[in-house]
C-alpha cells in the first residue's frame, strides 16, 4: 500500500488493521522494545510511541480489527491517561486488580484458531517461547516474520549512523583485551565456538565503544560476535568510524549491521556452537543461529559490568562532587528565578547547561523530571517546551535529573520547597527521607537480594497506611545506561532483578518516593555502593552522591536518633567532598545547607 504522511492516531491505527487483513492477522502485538531488548530505542524503533502517542519508556500495544488497548505499569498510568485521551486506545493499567497481561487478554479474546502477530526483529526469543507457549493453550498461533509498522510509517527514521569512541581505560579500569580474553575464556568453559552479543550497554562494556546513536544513552547500535578462535565480527552503521579501534584486533570483520542474520546463518550451516542470550537476542536472529538447538546461554556480561572496578568507582566518587555543583547552581538560580515566569521545561534546560560547564561531561543521562506541584505526582513526567507548567513562589518542585560523563553516570532526584511548604508536605516529606535513610544504613548478609531489603524503605510510609508505586533502586552504569541490572531493589519478587543477588562493587539508586495525585510529588534518591564491611560475610551501602536534603521540608521531631546522625554525617560528607570546588556565596550557601541539624 501506499505510504500515508502526517496521519492522526485513529488514522494509523486503520492503517495497521488494513495490514492485518492484508497478512490474515487477528491480533498485532507492537512492543516498546527494538532489536536488541533496549529501555530506550533509536528513533528508528519507536514504533509504540509512534502508533500511539504514549511517550512513556515502558508499555506494550496490542491492535485487533475492533480494539486497541495499551499495557503500562503504574509509573506511568497518569502519563497515559493524558497522552492516550481521544485516541482510540484504551489503557490497561498492569498489576492491577481484574487488569489481564496483555498475553491473557489475547486468550480471552480471540478464538482457537486465530493468529497473533508480531516484529521478530524487535521480539526477543525469550518473549516469543513464552508467548507462545501461553497462546498455543488457547489454540493461537504466533507469527513474527512481519513488520507491520514498516509498511505505514513512511518517513520512519534511518539506522542509526552517529559517531563512535574509545572509552579509554584510564577512565573504565580495564582494557578491553582483557574483557575480551574474558569473555572467550567463560566461552571455553561453556564449549561454545561463537558468541553472540546483542544488548548494546554490553557491546559497549565489552570492547570500551561509546557511541551517540541514542540520546541519554552513550551506545552505539550494532552486534559483536565473539570467536573462539580470534575470527571475531562487528556489524554496525557506522563501520569506518570503528577503524582507529579495529585496528587493534587483527582479524576482526567489520560489517553492515543488517549482515549480522547472514553471518550467522553460514556460522550454523558449518554446525558452530553458537551461543546467545535468549533474553536479548531477537526471534530473528536466534533463528538465524539456529533456533530452539542453537546454544541459549545467558549472557555472563552483565554481572561483569554491574560490579565496577576501583578505578571505576573513583571517578565516580569524583564525578559526584562536580555533579553537585550543577545542582548547587540550579538551586541558587532557582531561588531567584521563581517568580519571575521560569518554566519546568527551563529549569530543566539550565540544569544541564549547568552540567556542561564541567570538562567530562557528555550529555544528560535521561529527560531531566521537572516536576512542579501537580506534575510531580506523574512518576515520569516530562516537560516541554510547548507544554510546561510555571514554577510559582508555592508548593514544592520535583527535580531528576541526571548527567553522562566521561568518568560516570549520575542520576539524582531531590524535591525542593520553592515557597513555605505545609504541614502534609513536611510529614509527606520526612517519612520519604526517613525510609531513603534506613535503607541507606542497612547492613546484611552476602547473598541478600534487594526484595528483601526494599521494605526499609516503604515502612515508615506504611506505618501510615502511605506507599509508593515504583522499585525502590536500580542498577547504574558507569558512563553507560542509567538503568542496568542484573541487581535492583523492588518489593516485587518476581522480578529477576529483586531476587539478584546484591555483590560489592554494585552501584544502585536509593530512591523512596510519595505522589499525590493532582497535588505534589516527592522523592528523595541517592546512589550507593555495595561494599564489604569489616566483618566477613557482611555487606553495606556507601552513599556516594553529595547535594543537601532541602531542610525546610524537614521535621526533626519525627526522625530518630540514628536518622538524624545519619543526617549530618550525610551533610558532613557533602560539604568535605563539594566545598573544594567552591568559594564566594557559593560556599556560603554550602554551608548553610549543611550545617548540622
Amino acid at each position: 500500500m501506499k505510504y500515508i504522511v502526517g496521519m492522526t492516531i485513529p488514522e494509523k491505527l486503520t492503517a495497521l488493521r488494513q495490514q492485518l487483513l492484508e497478512y490474515q492477522l487477528d491480533a498485532y502485538i507492537v512492543p516498546s522494545t527494538d532489536p536488541h531488548q533496549s529501555e530506550y530505542p533509536a528513533p528508528r524503533w519507536a514504533s509504540r510511541e509512534w502508533l500511539s502517542g504514549f511517550t512513556g519508556s515502558a508499555g506494550t500495544m496490542v491492535v485487533t480489527l475492533h480494539e486497541a488497548r495499551l499495557w503500562t505499569d503504574s509509573r506511568y498510568f497518569l502519563q497515559a491517561e493524558q497522552e492516550l485521551a481521544g485516541s482510540g486506545i484504551q489503557l490497561m493499567k498492569l498489576k492491577t486488580p481484574h487488569t489481564p497481561e496483555y498475553a491473557e487478554w489475547l486468550t480471552d479474546h480471540l478464538l482457537s484458531g486465530q493468529t497473533v502477530g508480531v516484529d521478530g526483529r524487535i521480539f526477543s526469543a525469550h518473549a516469543a517461547q513464552r508467548l507462545e507457549k501461553k497462546l498455543k493453550k488457547a489454540g493461537l498461533h504466533l507469527r513474527t516474520d512481519h513488520d507491520l509498522i514498516d509498511f505505514i510509517w513512511k518517513d520512519r527514521p534511518d539506522l542509526p549512523n552517529r559517531p563512535v569512541s574509545e572509552h579509554l581505560a584510564d577512565f573504565s579500569g580495564e582494557r578491553w583485551e582483557d574483557r575480551l580474553d574474558q569473555l572467550l575464556a567463560w566461552m571455553q568453559e561453556q564449549d561454545l565456538d561463537y558468541y553472540l552479543v546483542s544488548a548494546l550497554d554490553e557491546l559497549a562494556w565489552l570492547l570500551n565503544l561509546r557511541g551517540t546513536d541514542i540520546d541519554f544513552n552513550p551506545l552505539m547500535v550494532g552486534y559483536f560476535i565473539a570467536g573462539r578462535r580470534g575470527d571475531h565480527a562487528v556489524f554496525a552503521e557506522q563501520t569506518d568510524a570503528l577503524s582507529g579501534w579495529a585496528d587493534k584486533l587483527p582479524g576482526l570483520q567489520r560489517l553492515p549491521y543488517r549482515e549480522a542474520s547472514h553471518f550467522l546463518r553460514r556460522l550454523n550451516a558449518e554446525d558452530a556452537d553458537i551461543g546467545f542470550d535468549p533474553t536479548t537476542t531477537s526471534v530473528f536472529l536466534a533463528r538465524a543461529a539456529g533456533g530452539k538447538d542453537a546454544a541459549n546461554f545467558p549472557s555472563p556480561i552483565p554481572r561483569w559490568k554491574a560490579k565496577k572496578n576501583p578505578t571505576a568507582l573513583g571517578h565516580l566518587r569524583e564525578v559526584m562532587a562536580h555533579d553537585a555543583v550543577a545542582l548547587l547552581r540550579l538551586r541558587r538560580w532557582l531561588d531567584g528565578a521563581v517568580g519571575e515566569g521560569v518554566t519546568e521545561y527551563e529549569v530543566g534546560e539550565k540544569l544541564a547547561d549547568f552540567r556542561a560547564q564541567y570538562d567530562n561531561y557528555v550529555s544528560e543521562s535521561f529527560n531531566p523530571i521537572v516536576g512542579y506541584g501537580a506534575n510531580g505526582a506523574i512518576v515520569h513526567y516530562h516537560a516541554t517546551a510547548e507544554d510546561s507548567a510555571t514554577v510559582k513562589a508555592e508548593g514544592i518542585l520535583l527535580v531528576d535529573s541526571g548527567g553522562q560523563y566521561h568518568n560516570g553516570t549520575t542520576d539524582i532526584t531531590r524535591t525542593f520547597a520553592v515557597g513555605t511548604p505545609t504541614e502534609a508536605q513536611r510529614l509527606h516529606f520526612t517519612l520519604v527521607l526517613q525510609g531513603h535513610i534506613d535503607l541507606a544504613m542497612a547492613r546484611f548478609p552476602t547473598g541478600t537480594s534487594g526484595v528483601q531489603l526494599d521494605v526499609l524503605a516503604r515502612r515508615p510510609l506504611w506505618l501510615h497506611e502511605l506507599n509508593y508505586g515504583h522499585g525502590t533502586g536500580h542498577g547504574v552504569g558507569f558512563f553507560l545506561n542509567v538503568h542496568e541490572g542484573p541487581a535492583g531493589i523492588s518489593p516485587n519478587p518476581l522480578s529477576p532483578t529483586a531476587q539478584h543477588a546484591l555483590e560489592p562493587g554494585m552501584v544502585l539508586s536509593n530512591e523512596p518516593g510519595y505522589y499525590r495525585d493532582g497535588e505534589y510529588g516527592i522523592r528523595t534518591e541517592n546512589l550507593v555502593v555495595v561494599t564489604e564491611s569489616d566483618r566477613e560475610g557482611w555487606l553495606y551501602f556507601e552513599t556516594i552522591t553529595l547535594f543537601p536534603i532541602d531542610r525546610r521540608l524537614i521535621d526533626t521531631s519525627l526522625l530518630t536518633v540514628a536518622q538524624l546522625g545519619w543526617l549530618n554525617d550525610y551533610h558532613r560528607l557533602v560539604w568535605e567532598k563539594v566545598s573544594p570546588l567552591l568559594d564566594g556565596d557559593e560556599l556560603e550557601w554550602l554551608r548553610r545547607e549543611c550545617a548540622t541539624l
